[in-house]
């Protein structure tokens, strides 16, 4: 049986996401929790540390998920290896995202 690949997800690891129309900064602090701020367009100044799950799917590809306080949910798909989010975003306050953007590592540990 092969084994499981490991999550790239590294502890003090900083990612930005560039979506058309907002980029969050996504700051993972352990295994468990990551900071999530928006940087730029919709939503700029929001900040949010939550809980998270990353499942590695193959090597260079994981499936990242989390909840915020306020009730959003965001589910992304990195591509690390072409540097490509796939999101869906369900906001608070209604409605669905699907969203495409280009994934940059502003930080390795």
């Amino acid at each position: 049986m092969a084994s499981q690949p490991t999550s790239p997800l590294l502890v003090g690891q900083v990612i930005e996401i560039n979506f058309a129309i907002f980029t969050p900064r996504i700051t993972i602090h352990s295994e468990y929790e990551l900071t999530v701020e928006i940087i730029a367009g919709d939503n700029i100044g929001f900040s949010d540390t939550v809980e998270y799950e990353a499942v590695a799917v193959r090597d260079g590809l994981v499936i990242l998920s989390w909840q915020e306080h306020i009730g959003s949910t965001i589910v992304h798909v990195l591509d690390l290896t072409s540097c490509e989010a796939y999101t869906a975003v369900t906001p608070a306050k209604g409605g669905f995202l699907r969203l495409k953007g280009r994934i940059e590592v502003k930080s390795e540990t």
